[in-house]
């Protein structure tokens, strides 16, 4: 008997994936944004040290 085939989703052997999601978003106040996508809302906001206000986590991993 044969073995199924994984799908690619479950494939260990997949090491990288690209991601792309549309949203629209808008500046809140300051640093702050708020975008919606596929009916989730998402936020976003810079540490204090480059003039955000740390409500939320920084779009960038290298941020704040």
């Amino acid at each position: 008997m044969a073995e199924a085939k994984l799908p690619e989703a479950l494939d260990p052997n997949v090491t990288r994936r690209e991601i792309v999601v549309e949203a629209d978003a808008e500046t809140l106040e300051r640093m702050r944004k708020q975008g919606h996508a596929r009916g989730f809302t998402i936020l976003c906001d810079e540490g204090a040290n480059v003039g955000g206000e740390n409500t939320a986590p920084s779009p960038s991993p290298r941020g704040s």
